[in-house]
């Protein structure tokens, strides 16, 4: 079965609050586990980076909820491509809070990230985080 795996980033809505992430982060589990897709969401504070996967159908259906979503705005897609596999099959939707510094960031990130994942996905992770972090 084909994946896709698509990664994105936006900014947050200036008057995100903390229950509004909760919410992003409990009905993005929920709707998730329904259709099938995994992935991790990352924030700063300011804004968002989300890796998803799953059936293309059900990425490009998410992709369209996400541009309408006004929970955040600019949504750009870094990335796109079929997979063979999933990269984070245990997470219907991880949630991880960063710092906006990038260096205390990419530790975070670093050390949440499941072990055994791609180099290849590790190193956009990590580059994706310094381009929402400004440096």
């Amino acid at each position: 079965m084909s994946l896709k795996s698509l990664t994105y980033t936006s900014l947050a809505a200036i008057d995100l609050q903390p229950e509004d992430l909760e919410s992003i982060h409990r009905t993005a589990r929920d709707i998730n586990a329904l259709e099938g897709v995994t992935g991790l969401l990352i924030y700063n504070g300011v804004h968002f980076l989300q890796v998803i996967e799953g059936a293309p159908d059900a990425i490009d259906d998410l992709v369209e909820r996400l541009r309408r979503d006004r929970r955040h705005s600019g949504l750009e897609i870094r990335d796109e491509h079929l997979a063979e596999q999933r990269t984070f099959p245990d997470w219907t939707m991880e949630l991880v809070r960063v710092s906006v510094s990038y260096f205390e960031a990419r530790e975070t990130i670093l050390d949440r990230l499941p072990t055994g994942l791609a180099e290849q996905l590790r190193d956009r992770i990590i580059r994706m985080t310094e381009v929402i972090s400004g440096s």
